[in-house]
Formats: C-alpha cells, sequence, structure tokens
C-alpha cells in the first residue's frame, strides 16, 4: 500500500523546524506560519484565539494536502504590532487556559478519588486517568504538584 507510515504525522524529521515563517509580499504586515507536524485541531483553536485579539485584521489557516503534514496559518495584524507577537500571545494564553484545565480536571479526578477511595472498584481496573500524563509538571513547563501518586502506567484505563 502507498499510504505513509503513521508516526510521520506526528514525529519531526531532523533538520526540519517545526514553525518556518514567510513574509507575505501582497500584504501589509502579514506572515505567514508553515506549522510542520500539526493539523485542524491546533490550527482552529489558534486561529480562532488570533481573531479575538483586538489587532489582528486576517487569520486563517489550510491544510495543502492531507497526506502533507503541516498547516499554513496567515496571520495580518495592524501597524501597532506584529503578527509574531500576536502569536505568542495567543500561543501563551491557549497554553495558561489548557493549563487550567487540566489542573481543574486533575484536582477533581484526585477529589473523586480520595471520596470514593478502593469501595465499590473492581480491582483490575483503575481510576487513575490519563496514565501517560506526568502531572508534576504540565506540559506547559508550569508545576502543578498534583502528581502524589507513583501508579501510573502508559496505558489509559477507563471504565464506563
Amino acid at each position: 500500500m502507498n499510504a505513509p507510515e503513521r508516526f510521520e504525522m506526528f514525529v519531526l524529521p531532523d533538520g526540519v523546524r517545526k514553525i518556518e515563517i514567510l513574509k507575505d509580499a501582497k500584504m501589509a504586515n502579514c506572515l505567514q506560519f508553515n506549522i510542520q507536524r500539526e493539523d485542524h485541531t491546533l490550527a482552529n483553536i489558534l486561529r480562532y484565539r488570533l481573531l479575538k485579539h483586538p489587532q489582528v485584521l486576517f487569520a486563517a489557516y489550510r491544510m495543502p494536502h492531507p497526506l502533507e503534514y503541516y498547516v499554513e496559518l496567515k496571520v495580518q495584524t495592524t501597524p501597532r504590532t506584529t503578527p509574531v507577537d500576536v502569536v505568542k500571545e495567543a500561543i501563551q494564553s491557549l497554553m495558561l487556559e489548557y493549563g487550567n484545565i487540566r489542573s481543574a480536571f486533575d484536582n477533581e479526578l484526585y477529589r473523586m478519588e480520595a471520596v470514593v477511595g478502593n469501595a465499590g472498584r473492581r480491582p483490575d481496573v483503575r481510576v487513575g486517568g490519563f496514565g501517560a500524563m506526568d502531572t508534576s509538571t504540565s506540559d506547559f513547563g508550569v508545576s502543578s504538584n498534583l502528581n502524589t501518586r507513583n501508579d501510573r502506567s502508559d496505558d489509559v484505563d477507563i471504565d464506563f
């Protein structure tokens, strides 16, 4: 079969930069960000956050081809700021927001574990949440100090 390997969607090849910035010659104060190994998930939320910024005149993205694993994000701003600055600000804002959501989820998970304890739980099912996630430091470099357990594994066990 001619399908590319699945890992190619996620693994950044050696020598390739995660973000490439290109100047748009057709529009003033506009840059194109080519973000490698990302898809609609990141691009759409980033575009949405950029459009909420008062200094952003235009923000859009596209995926050139389904088998090419990058997105092209185009951002135009007013002369008061630069596209790089508003993209950095949007990314930092999203990291803070999703870090807070993750912390709230982990806090609630640990609270429920304390309330429920081992009562009524099958011995073969853990209520550990996301096993591969290390909550001692979030993905965003913010220490959450929530990981007081050492029984997490790399699999996810969810019991509905």
